[in-house]
């Protein structure tokens, strides 16, 4: 016994009891880790990583930028800040989940950083917002699916020109004197005769007197496919009001979609990984069967080789605009969602040894080869569109694209409105529909339910999964946002989900990025980036060296601090983002936008940025689940 004790205190005056308490804790926390949810495998997780990053904005954004800004010559800067900025911020957020086995709020707890868990909460409160209005673009999806299917039995797509009830405008043309007595300018059909090509005058924006030489002639045609499809998606699906302050009710047939497409997202995710990490078998891999389905048949149409060409072909001036560098950075952003914190949470869920380097350079690999083929895939039906309208429209030719802005290309406009056109004056147009509006289905459920397993995730490390239970707690942020949503549901629901777009991560997720490289590499005196270098290297055997440190020290922060000045400062940074002082009245106008509706957007815009000055200040605001754990081991230690 006098021996026994000797050695006790012995090993206590040497530390090594402290050494045995220490290793049981850190076995105890292990066992934490696997109680909870886990991927089942690798491919779950890539196929998450995939399906989150690779979106909607692969499809439309990228095509209309690239469309917007020098076709092949966009390519330039966008891989420059997919090689600068993009995936370096990929690799640390993979890497900050991986390591700290939490979301983006108890990561900074797990690093012994409690005063930097604002920047978590500026991620999370930024994902909210998105969560709250990009779940509309898959109630308009929904809604398209299911008015497709209603119209089956007719054979007639609902947004064609040839359905039920729908007639063509009278269409105002600008011909030379010379040819506007002719018996053959319009034929029996209203439409022009196409020899006539280059003897009208096109207006340009507001501006609708012809010049001398040119005379006004009002004509009905029977073929307007891009009047048919506007008149559809603002009169039909938006049902659009006259202004943002004019909310005039719901749109019954979207709140139903709305409904739905809530109900899938909650399906999704009330069982977190468990559920999701099997739905993405489907979600991830579908579109790009879609994508080669579309791929294969746009490159048959007739204009297919106008679209390509416009795409190849770079416009290198453009590259010396800093607007589009500007542009490229902030779809990069967007493109492979860094900063909304759904990275850290989708790696937290990995395996520990995974390497989440390679998993980085993968999914960002895939990601930008995506968005290049879905290019690919748009242009020439963009050609093909071109090649149509030109035999209805004399300010559209056929052999150019440069004319297509006038049926609006821009975001939801390409996805509704001139995707729907091609569709529509393409043989097997309900197939070709239901392809098309389930890719987006799939494309942005996959976004969608990673940005809302992001929140719960943060919610759940808080400590609020102990209370509830986790469909619970997926079931209350689901009811939440279908809630505060409802309002892109109404007649004025379009301008207030541009406002969320317009504002929402204007800045905040600059700023987080850039806090989570500067934290990570300069806190501490260096002491937490040496601590998380070693943990990664025992880890996963991966070594962070010199390269990765000058990025996240220096190049990341330095970039991304000229990218929120950029967004702020004249000329490419506006105060009235959407224009809302000269703004007119829907349907003279895009939609009348009250003033206060632009510092609506700036609180939208700030409101998630001053979390992180807020908690830096305050920390005990916050308790998250290792907080509480430590004051019941605290606890039970004073009573023993």
């Amino acid at each position: 016994l006098a021996q026994a004790i000797s050695r006790a205190q012995e090993a206590m005056a040497t530390g090594e009891i402290q050494g045995v308490i220490d290793d049981a804790r850190s076995k105890a926390s292990a066992d934490s880790d696997s109680g909870r949810g886990q991927y089942a495998n690798k491919l779950e997780l890539l196929l998450s990583l995939v399906g989150y990053a690779v979106g909607l904005g692969n499809v439309w954004r990228f095509p209309y930028l690239a469309y917007t800004y020098g076709g092949g010559a966009f390519l330039l800067p966008y891989l420059t800040c997919l090689l600068l900025l993009g995936l370096p911020i990929f690799i640390l957020e993979l890497g900050l989940g991986q390591i700290t086995r939490r979301g983006t709020l108890g990561a900074w707890q797990q690093l012994k950083l409690p005063r930097w868990q604002g920047v978590g909460v500026a991620a999370t409160l930024c994902t909210f917002l998105v969560c709250l209005y990009y779940n509309v673009i898959l109630t308009w999806t929904v809604y398209y699916i299911g008015r497709t299917f209603m119209a089956m039995p007719t054979g007639i797509l609902p947004w064609s020109d040839a359905a039920a009830g729908f007639e063509c405008p009278q269409t105002t043309l600008y011909p030379s004197i010379e040819i506007a007595d002719s018996p053959y300018l319009i034929d029996s059909q209203g439409l022009y005769n196409s020899s006539f090509d280059g003897n009208f005058w096109c207006p340009s924006g507001s501006d609708s007197t012809p010049p001398a030489g040119f005379v006004e002639k009002v004509v009905r045609p029977s073929s307007c496919p891009a009047r048919a499809a506007t008149v559809f998606w603002e009169a039909e699906v938006l049902q659009q009001s006259s202004g943002m302050d004019e909310l005039g009710g719901f749109n019954p047939g979207l709140l139903l979609s709305f409904t739905i497409a809530w109900l899938l997202v909650y399906l999704v995710v009330f069982k977190g990984v468990a559920s999701s990490g099997k739905v993405v078998y489907v979600t991830a891999t579908l579109p790009y069967l879609c994508l080669v389905v579309f791929f294969v048949r746009a490159i048959t149409l007739p204009g297919a080789v106008t679209g390509l060409e416009f795409f190849i072909k770079p416009d290198f001036a453009f590259v010396a605009k800093p607007e589009v560098w500007l542009r490229a950075a902030v779809q990069i952003f967007y493109s492979l969602g860094v900063g909304f914190g759904s990275l850290i949470t989708f790696a937290s869920f990995g395996s520990k040894s995974n390497n989440f380097v390679k998993d980085a350079i993968n999914v960002s690999s895939i990601n930008c080869g995506t968005s290049i083929f879905a290019g690919f895939v748009v242009f020439p039906l963009l050609g093909y569109l071109a090649s149509e309208l030109s035999g209805v429209d004399p300010c559209i030719s056929g052999s150019s694209m440069d004319e297509l802005k006038s049926i609006g290309l821009s975001g939801t406009g390409l996805a509704f409105i001139a995707f729907p056109i091609a569709i529509s004056k393409m043989p097997g147009g309900f197939f070709f529909a239901m392809l098309f509006f389930v890719m987006l289905l799939a494309l942005g459920i996959d976004s969608q339910f990673a940005m809302v397993e992001s929140v719960v995730t943060v919610l759940s490390d808080a400590g609020l999964e102990k209370r509830l239970s986790r469909p619970a707690l997926s079931g209350i942020v689901c009811l939440a946002a279908y809630v505060i949503g409802l309002v892109f549901v109404t007649r004025g629901g379009i301008y207030w989900f541009n406002l969320f777009d317009y504002y929402s991560c204007l800045l905040v997720l600059f700023a987080v990025t850039g806090c989570e490289c500067i934290v990570l590499t300069w806190s501490s005196g260096g002491q937490t980036w040496q601590d998380f270098k070693t943990k990664c290297q025992e880890w996963t055997g991966i070594r962070l060296g010199l390269r990765f440190q000058t990025a996240w020290k220096w190049i990341c922060p330095l970039l991304l601090a000229v990218l929120i000045m950029a967004d702020i400062t004249p000329p490419l940074g506006k105060f009235d983002l959407m224009g809302a002082e000269t703004s007119l009245p829907y349907p003279e106008g895009d939609g009348y936008l009250p003033s206060w509706s632009i510092y609506i957007g700036w609180c939208l815009a700030l409101l998630p940025m001053l979390a992180i000055p807020i908690i830096a200040a305050f920390p005990h605001i916050l308790a998250t689940t290792e907080e509480s754990q430590k004051t019941t081991e605290t606890a039970a230690e004073v009573n023993c």
